[in-house]
């Protein structure tokens, strides 16, 4: 009798354990780069130079140019779903519960191509990688190597590249390294990656004025 009753308290805490495991919620939350925001202080410089220059021959008020946007590479420490945070100067932290939801080159990739496509500007922009007819249609490719793209919460993000722009034949017109830090404006994870989508989206805005200063595709 003793050992039915020690057998019925262990199913039953066996029970208990389980429901309670299925009652826990997963606390790991997802996060992706934003769509850029018009009014930082970067953005507010370089919209005011662009608004000032001429556009050149290669784009015309049709958006008739068509540009490629990729491939985006990104370092090692960075190709994982977890977000990574820098602790000091050669120090990082990996959040288990705070990561991507999607690979951060995508992510980079894509505000990068609503960033060019809005200040070329033209609707006809596509993102690695393409074949066929869309690949011979394209008039530039933007290659971006990224180097470093972290920083700290509450602190600075920052964002070193270099990138190419790259003609119909695929002869290199412009090769460049750009490096760009913003401000986080709180100490959480959000405000730390709108930093980065600041510092991507004005990464964009340089390359798009490149884009700009060069004679229209053959």
């Amino acid at each position: 009798m003793a050992h039915r009753t020690a057998a019925r308290h262990l199913l039953g805490l066996a029970v208990c354990i389980g429901v309670a495991g299925c009652a826990v919620a997963d606390p790991t939350k997802f996060y992706a780069l934003g769509k850029p925001v018009a009014a930082s202080t970067t953005d507010s410089r370089v919209s005011a130079s662009i608004a000032l220059t001429p556009a050149p021959s290669s784009t015309d008020s049709t958006g008739a140019v068509s540009i490629g946007v990729g491939p985006v590479s990104v370092p090692g420490y960075l190709r994982r779903n977890q977000i990574v945070t820098r602790t000091g100067d050669d120090q990082m932290d990996i959040a288990m519960f705070h990561q991507w939801a999607e690979p951060l080159e995508d992510g980079v990739a894509r505000v990068l191509a609503e960033e060019i496509g809005a200040r070329v500007p033209t609707d006809r922009i596509v993102m690695y990688p393409w074949r066929g007819a869309v690949a011979r249609a394209i008039q530039y490719q933007v290659v971006v190597v990224v180097m470093r793209l972290d920083g700290r919460r509450g602190g600075d993000v920052t964002l070193d590249t270099r990138w190419r722009i790259l003609g119909k034949d695929g002869n290199e017109l412009a090769f460049r390294r750009s490096t760009t830090n913003e401000t986080a404006t709180g100490s959480g994870y959000e405000p730390m990656i709108a930093a980065m989508t600041r510092a991507v989206a004005a990464l964009g805005q340089e390359i798009a004025t490149e884009i700009r200063t060069m004679p229209g595709p053959r």
